[in-house]
């Protein structure tokens, strides 16, 4: 069936993941800061269908009407509170948006899909694509598989239906805390990863690391719920238990922490490997790579969450605060070498 989209906000991927939608016959509206496609990044996907012609000005969102759109958020992790912000007068009137974008909002310390919740009384359904993938893989035609998550089977089920093809298909999955927090969990633990290549042998000590990864991740989750009255809290871990190892086991859970752990690509893992240098300050690191999501997301689950656990991620926060002689020290004592 085909089926008209809106891209909010896209950058690389939001772009790739909206010429796959094109080549599968879809309509397609793209609503971009920047509406030219001149940047070197852009032209290096390889993009075989996105034209000028799909591309709208963002400040236009507000203006626009809602005819039954699935509505795609495709902004970086820190642009995400922005765009609710700035188009509030448009997500007020939708009753349902799919995310590629994950993470945790750097102001409240809220996890994105409680953040639209919160925002908006209006929003119904929110779901999460996530998986192990590149951008420029989608605009190849490489296999992909990726977790399309959320609370509500309809939804899944309606995206796994419109995007499946020879070569990508979303598995469903509600539970979409998990595989929230895996997407945050995982850019910290590729930091960590970058840095244990650089003091030991390359891939020596990285299952440990997404093992540990997938621990934490898991105790998160678990942690989100200690609110509940003891015999519903009782059962909410009962059923986690059971389904735990298909959770682990998800494309958007192990599956995202090991690419983005084990693969150059990822900017997280590179800003691991520069920091293992005792020559270079943690600020000089960061402009060389640009955004690092995993050192923000270190910074706000430590100092402005109520989600943190101890572990990975405070073990990078005081690798992140310590000197720069101290870092493999750290890390080494972690690792037991």
């Amino acid at each position: 069936m085909l089926t008209k989209f809106r891209v909010i906000g896209a950058g690389v991927w939001g772009l790739a993941f909206s010429d796959y939608l094109l080549n599968l016959g879809h309509s397609v509206e793209i609503f971009r800061r920047d509406i030219s496609l001149g940047a070197d990044s852009i032209q290096k996907l390889g993009l075989k269908k996105v034209s000028s012609d799909h591309i709208k000005s963002l400040e236009t969102l507000n203006d626009q009407k809602n005819n039954d759109e699935i509505n795609i958020i495709a902004v970086s992790s820190k642009g995400f509170s922005d765009v609710l912000d700035n188009y509030e007068n448009y997500f007020s009137r939708l009753t349902e948006v799919v995310s590629l974008t994950k993470g945790i909002d750097h102001q409240s310390g809220m996890l994105f899909s409680d953040l639209v919740f919160d925002r908006f009384t209006n929003m119904q359904r929110y779901g999460l694509v996530s998986g192990p993938s590149f951008a420029k893989d989608l605009c190849e035609g490489k296999k992909i598989i990726v977790s399309m998550a959320s609370l509500d089977e309809d939804l899944c089920k309606a995206m796994v239906d419109v995007t499946k093809s020879a070569h990508f298909q979303m598995t469903p999955t509600k539970y979409i805390y998990q595989i929230e927090i895996a997407g945050i969990i995982k850019n910290i633990a590729a930091i960590m990863c970058g840095m244990a290549d650089e003091y030991t042998d390359k891939g020596v000590h990285a299952n440990k690391i997404i093992k540990k990864a997938c621990e934490e991740t898991w105790e998160l989750a678990l942690k989100l719920r200690e609110h509940l009255p003891p015999n519903q809290y009782q059962e909410f871990c009962d059923n986690l238990n059971h389904d735990r190892d298909t959770i682990i086991s998800s494309p958007g859970y192990i599956g995202d922490m090991i690419l983005t752990c084990k693969q150059n690509q990822s900017r997280n893992y590179q800003f691991g490997r520069l920091i293992a240098d005792h020559e270079i300050s943690i600020e000089d690191a960061k402009n060389t790579i640009g955004t690092v999501e995993g050192y923000d997301c270190c910074q706000t689950l430590v100092e402005n969450s109520k989600h943190c656990v101890d572990g990975l991620t405070t073990l990078l926060y005081k690798i992140l605060k310590s000197k720069s002689t101290e870092r493999e020290g750290l890390l080494k004592e972690f690792l037991q070498v």
